[in-house]
């Protein structure tokens, strides 16, 4: 079956965000006379949204209203300093180059806060026509739920099971599989796919160049 659209996770999978991440949220910290933390400590938290984040971050009972004060400030910083040390991973400007080429259509669906997304979207990979481009809304659960992935495949007028989905998390994966679309992980990333000993039910690839290797695969069985 061809694929004839594929949606990207964007941190971890195309985009190498964590040390903005880290020292945004460590700003944040310090502003507030909380402990900072090492940037290697933050690849255990991130993928769940910025709340999910502040408050593993944090590590101790939080009120709602400091929580909700966190998180805004987090934001504020973040948006104006996304742009730092962060990078398109090696090898996926070329990936996206032939996808594009070759009429695939491309779509983002993110935890990260729907507008930082966007922000992210926009500075590092504006070279490409990635729509619709989805971050964390209110309105709508999170990954793994399936419901932004459906929503892109309905903007798109593509069958699921036409849609390949590519991210480095289990979350990412199990979105992929309750959307029926095809699931496809990458290793480069921060969820730590492709490590462990366990029977996977989908594909961990190590290099970007790989995934076109994947869609021509599928294309022929």
């Amino acid at each position: 079956m061809d694929i004839e659209g594929v949606i990207f996770d964007l941190d971890g999978t195309l985009v190498d965000t964590i040390e903005d991440i880290a020292g945004s949220v460590n700003e944040m910290f310090s502003r507030n006379g909380l402990p900072v933390h090492e940037v290697s400590r933050y690849l255990e938290w991130v993928g769940s949204g910025a709340t999910r984040l502040v408050q593993q971050a944090h590590g101790g009972i939080l009120e709602e209203v400091n929580l909700r004060k966190y998180v805004t400030e987090f934001k504020e910083i973040y948006s104006k300093n996304l742009h730092h040390r962060s990078r398109v991973y090696d090898g996926v400007t070329g990936v996206l180059d032939v996808l594009a080429g070759e009429g695939v259509r491309l779509a983002i669906l993110s935890n990260k806060p729907h507008l930082l997304t966007r922000k992210v979207v926009s500075h590092y990979l504006s070279r490409w026509p990635f729509h619709p481009v989805l971050g964390q809304r209110d309105d709508v659960p999170r990954k793994p739920d399936p419901a932004g992935a459906l929503e892109i495949s309905a903007l798109l007028g593509l069958d699921p099971a036409r849609i390949l989905f590519a991210g480095d998390s289990q979350n990412d994966m199990l979105t992929a599989r309750a959307a029926g679309m095809i699931p496809l992980g990458v290793s480069w990333g921060y969820g730590g796919l492709g490590t462990g000993e366990e029977k996977q039910d989908y594909t961990v690839i190590n290099r970007p160049s790989e995934l076109l290797s994947f869609i021509k695969n599928q294309s022929h069985s």
